[in-house]
């Protein structure tokens, strides 16, 4: 009997239940992962000037050991940055201009404090330390 002689047999309840967690697994991770188009959107450390972050606005940005956090220009002077990773269930957030979203399941922060504001975080983002020199950012 050759393989193609074979009688088709239905794949086993092991084998259906097992590709149906890859196939979930694959698209959580797709779907939260680097904001679902799978660009890194974030300016790395060594390229991170006062330049790149507008006044009053917040943007992604890359810790000095490669980490995603997110950095905040109130004016001139204050800048302030958090962890990119919600308090909530650990989902990716992303800057909104003075807020920051988190997608997974729609929390808010402010983003000049890191302090929820909306969703079912509860606790803020944590903060990470800033230092400017001359024009460049390092953050971390």
């Amino acid at each position: 009997m050759r393989a193609t002689d074979r009688p088709l047999t239905p794949p086993s309840r092991r084998a259906l239940i097992t590709g149906a967690a890859a196939t979930a697994g694959t698209l959580c991770l797709a779907a939260c992962g680097a904001g679902g188009d799978g660009a890194d959107k974030s300016t790395p450390p060594s390229e991170l000037s006062l330049t790149d972050v507008p006044v009053g606005e917040a943007v992604e940005v890359a810790t000095a050991s490669g980490e995603e956090a997110l950095l905040y220009r109130a004016d001139d002077t204050e800048l302030v940055a958090f962890t990119a990773v919600c308090t909530h269930m650990g989902g990716k957030v992303t800057p909104e201009g003075t807020q920051l979203r988190c997608h997974l399941h729609n929390s808010v922060f402010d983003a000049a404090t890191g302090e929820p504001l909306s969703g079912p975080a509860l606790k803020p983002l944590p903060p990470l330390d800033v230092r400017v020199q001359g024009d460049e950012i390092t953050v971390g």
